[in-house]
């Protein structure tokens, strides 16, 4: 129920998200609009502006030839050839006439526009167009702001003096960059927040199942040695069971065994409340870790024979001196080798082999048990993560032990990895520093 509510509750962010964003882009929009708008209208109203002084002055625009109309002497086709060329030059110089008056008008207003400008007739075909604008013919018929140019007698004769403002989309984007740069900041940053909230809905949702789990295996791991204890002191109590000397020794040794599995279980949570509060100190000495792992494996005989487990050891380092905190180092061999016997199957085995790699010891715990999945390599020292094994008790456990491992290895300077095929096993690797001395 809980996973399903955080999963309306990001789809309901996302979806949040997704009108929040689709409200910016409507105003980026409207407001990219508006300003076009508003720059049509100064370019159309500089234009009028234009209009209304050459219908005042004297610059000519000669009406274009007829093209239906051809000479039929030599003498009438030079004729002809000179009064388009001198159309050609009043023309040219008409158009640098209003060039100028245009740019006065924008410089009046205040307005920086670099503009091209062409002469077309009302067919969008160029009666005056410069060399070196002739690519820009498409974009002058297309994009281009026209007023009427010199007097039309006919529709042929149309003249259309055109505005072409290749750096439009530059000054727009230029007049807006404060406005779009906060909104595509504002957008990032609607973005991360909810792609943080999200993964932190999700990690409060696994945390709450990861305590859900622990305070179940709390409850069961608890729950069984108190039982124990409290029918160990029931048998005691009865006097014909308490008479004979063997039971007696039995529970009284059960009762200690069951209280010293009790303690155990405490320590590991005191464990992980002093990595939760940053106390973890370490009392440094020099270390023989093969002696730390043997005595480790003496104390855990009884467990590992009670499991019907063995044990070797393939200790072969040359130096195996390390300095560290003895009792944090003891921990982690002990939860290294409990690990290996839970998760080792019907009938675990432990191998424990050293060596030494440059000025390293390698110390590797190699179990032939069940194996880690590939997705869940991983999150193996997650603190309260357990590997699924079906049922929740089928392990005993916290999740709690490779978490403190790892902690201890970092305050060491040392190093921790695993590698692991289902169904084959698992080798966890502890690589600790050693400082060489030169005679």
């Amino acid at each position: 129920m809980k996973l399903r509510r955080t999963n309306v509750l990001v789809l309901g962010m996302g979806t949040l998200l997704l009108g929040l964003l689709a409200l910016q882009f409507g105003w980026v929009r409207a407001l990219v609009e508006a300003r076009s708008d508003l720059f049509d209208e100064q370019a159309r109203t500089a234009l009028v502006e234009v209009q209304s002084v050459l219908a005042l002055s004297t610059v000519a625009f000669p009406p274009p030839p007829v093209s239906s109309w051809s000479p039929s002497s030599g003498a009438a086709a030079d004729s002809l050839a000179e009064v388009r060329a001198v159309a050609a030059l009043e023309r040219e110089q008409a158009m640098v006439v209003t060039d100028s008056l245009l740019a006065l008008v924008f410089e009046g207003r205040g307005i920086d526009f670099t503009f091209k400008s062409a002469l077309l007739d009302r067919y969008g075909r160029p009666i005056f167009l410069s060399d070196e604008d002739v690519d820009l013919l498409e974009r002058f018929q297309n994009e281009g702001y026209r007023i009427p140019a010199g007097d039309a007698r006919s529709l042929e004769q149309v003249q259309l003096y055109t505005v072409y403002f290749p750096s439009k989309r530059l000054a727009l984007a230029g007049d807006m960059w404060i406005e779009l740069t906060a909104n595509l900041l504002l957008m990032i940053v609607l973005v991360m927040f909810t792609g943080y909230a999200a993964n932190g809905l999700r990690k409060a949702e696994q945390l709450n199942r990861l305590k859900s789990d622990l305070i179940n295996n709390m409850t069961h791991e608890l729950k069984t040695p108190i039982s124990t204890i409290g029918l160990a002191g029931e048998a005691l109590l009865d006097d014909e069971m308490s008479s004979d000397p063997e039971n007696l020794r039995y529970y009284v040794q059960l009762i200690r065994s069951e209280n010293k599995r009790l303690g155990l279980l405490v320590e590991n949570v005191l464990r992980a409340a002093m990595l939760d509060q940053g106390e973890l100190e370490l009392f440094r000495q020099p270390i023989n870790f093969h002696d730390l792992v043997k005595e480790v494996l003496r104390n855990q005989a009884i467990h590992i024979k009670k499991q019907r487990g063995t044990t070797s050891t393939a200790l072969q380092a040359n130096d195996p001196v390390v300095t560290g905190d003895r009792t944090h180092l003891t921990n982690v061999v002990f939860n290294l080798v409990d690990n290996a016997i839970k998760y080792g199957g019907e009938t675990p085995t432990l191998e424990v082999r050293s060596w030494n790699e440059g000025d390293s010891l390698h110390v590797a715990f190699v179990d032939f048990g069940i194996g880690i999945p590939r997705e869940h390599l991983g999150k193996v020292f997650d603190k309260l993560y357990r590997v699924p094994t079906g049922n929740v008790h089928d392990v005993k456990g916290f999740g709690l032990g490779l978490s403190y491992v790892q902690a201890v290895m970092q305050q060491h300077g040392a190093e921790i990895s695993v590698v692991s095929t289902t169904g084959e096993g698992s080798t966890f690797t502890l690589v600790f520093p050693q400082q060489k001395t030169t005679s």
